[in-house]
């Protein structure tokens, strides 16, 4: 029998043998493993494997069409033209590339010697991590008590999730999935630890935690997220106390310590006077945090590029909207507390891992809404849904045969459906043009997507198309130097000079020191140079 006839099997036939209210949430199951394991079937056994192995397989299978894939955007940059990865005896210079990622360019100089310079390599390797996370996922959910059919299907929620294709089909998103394998092995660790094992699972904790650091600074958050972990499975331990004081504490006094020195070094040395503290922004980043669980739930209007409206007031009816939803998901995660810990923990989890971006967009740092970031923020939103799928068997067990069966066939129906979007959005970015065309009709009033269009119609030869493109950008915006170049540039490379010459010479009266556009008006002067003298 396969894990997902089972699952339908046991959801269908079984669930009217459990009593309800256990069934419901049991917060200190953790606990009750350790002082009871003769009472309760080990939560890893075979069937809990073989789920793992389907779900894990479906993220593999659902990414298929996106192994092919060309480098987009950033890729020029963390794997184009980066020199450090041609080889991996230099791991000075891997290192020093991205000193704040270094293991994330280990694996592209690791991709680039398996595979050579071929994105398909590196397209591999990424899938390939996101169906481990999943077998974390489901590891970590069954040592957390949730009931093995119920994690099924939130593991399967999160193998195909159409929200993280970004991350996962993106080879610039490499860290965010990196991250989440360290961060999910360390919470894995963390859980034997706690339950008084070996002090060799404290110490993996330790160095998977820098590990996910060394890959994306969110998992800064881990030991907010290790707390509050710890406070619902093991309330009544009398070891509890000793591991705030002596290693939750400090692990958070250690990561908010060096959170400043990271601020301090972006203010004052890669951007001094560019970085500044916006009280206004915050207000920003409910509204991104409001369209991120909206996309968890639907996910439509995805695109690479995401147009954030600025907010002037709190009593906006948008804003406070925003701030509705970011009240409602902190007061739920509270109240779940005693009834639901797990739901409780995976709420938290998800608002915690997206505030490192949400500082720096307030500090005006970076796009405000990028689908990437919520990789690993998604992990707390299937751990409260795997946590809800439980509550809601427990409630259908003494319903009719007819109703459980619904509920779980709407399940499937939801799963068949992100499959099909999924592979959709990998069909999308199998084109860097589909991708910014997507964002334009998105975002059709904002320049900068058009802009990046336009330099994507350059580079496929396809010029009138890139010099309409560029020409709205400036007709959006046009005290933006950078639209001026970009249209400088199509016009130049239809043939139009002139033109393209007035374009150049607008972008360095609005910014005298910009260096496109001076290196374009010198190559065009050395160009004409060079006919005259034939």
């Amino acid at each position: 029998m396969t894990a997902a006839s089972e699952f339908v099997c046991d959801g269908v036939h079984n669930a009217g043998n459990a009593p309800v209210r256990p069934r419901v949430t049991e917060v200190r199951r953790d606990v009750q493993d350790a002082e009871r394991p003769a009472e309760r079937a080990r939560v890893v056994d075979r069937r809990t494997v073989l789920c793992g192995a389907v779900a894990m397989a479906m993220a593999l299978l659902v990414y298929v069409n996106a192994l092919h894939n060309p480098f987009v955007y950033d890729d020029y940059h963390t794997v184009i033209a980066n020199t450090s990865i041609q080889t991996l005896t230099n791991l000075r210079a891997i290192v020093m590339h991205d000193v704040t990622r270094p293991l994330v360019n280990f694996t592209y100089a690791l991709d680039r010697v398996a595979w050579g310079p071929a994105p398909f390599g590196f397209h591999l390797t990424s899938v390939l991590l996101h169906a481990l996370n999943v077998g974390l996922f489901v590891l970590f959910a069954r040592k957390a008590g949730v009931d093995r059919r119920a994690v099924f299907g939130a593991s399967a929620l999160f193998a195909v999730h159409p929200m993280l294709t970004e991350a996962v089909g993106y080879v610039s998103g490499r860290s965010e999935v990196l991250c989440a394998t360290f961060f999910l092995t360390a919470m894995l660790c963390q859980q034997n630890w706690i339950r008084g094992r070996s002090a060799v699972w404290f110490a993996g904790m330790i160095a998977a935690w820098l590990a996910a650091l060394l890959s994306k600074e969110t998992a800064a958050m881990f030991p907010f997220v290790a707390l509050m972990y710890d406070a619902i499975a093991t309330s009544n331990d009398p070891q509890r106390a000793a591991r705030v004081k002596r290693v939750y504490l400090p692990l958070i006094a250690m990561t908010a310590i060096v959170g400043l020195v990271r601020l301090f070094v972006l203010i004052r040395i890669e951007y001094p006077g560019q970085a500044a503290w916006h009280w206004r922004y915050l207000l920003l980043d409910a509204d991104v945090f409001r369209r991120y669980v909206a996309m968890m739930f639907v996910p439509t209007g995805q695109a690479l590029f995401h147009e954030v409206r600025a907010l002037n007031g709190i009593w906006q009816p948008r804003a406070l909207l925003d701030l509705a939803v970011v009240m409602a998901a902190a007061a739920g995660a509270w109240r779940l507390r005693r009834a639901s810990g797990v739901a409780s923990v995976g709420i938290a989890w998800f608002m915690l891992l997206l505030v490192p971006s949400s500082v720096l967009i307030a500090f005006d740092q970076g796009e405000p809404m990028t689908e990437h970031r919520v990789y690993l923020a998604s992990v707390g939103m299937f751990l409260a849904a795997a946590a809800g799928m439980e509550a809601i068997a427990a409630r259908l067990a003494n319903r009719p045969l007819a109703l459980r069966a619904g509920a779980l066939v709407a399940l499937c129906a939801v799963v068949v459906s992100f499959v099909v979007d999924t592979r959709r959005r990998n069909d999308v970015w199998s084109s860097p043009i589909s991708l910014w065309r997507e964002s334009v009709e998105l975002a059709p009033s904002h320049p900068r997507p058009r802009l990046l269009l336009a330099e994507s119609l350059q580079d496929a030869g396809r010029w009138d198309e890139a010099v309409d493109q560029s020409r709205i950008a400036v007709e959006l915006r046009p005290s933006d130097p950078e639209a001026h170049v970009v249209l400088g540039k199509s016009l130049a490379l239809s043939g139009r000079w002139n033109e393209a010459r007035g374009h150049f010479h607008d972008a360095l009266e609005i910014d005298p020191a910009n260096g496109p556009a001076r290196r374009a008006v010198a190559r065009m002067n050395e160009v004409e140079r060079q006919s005259a003298t034939k």
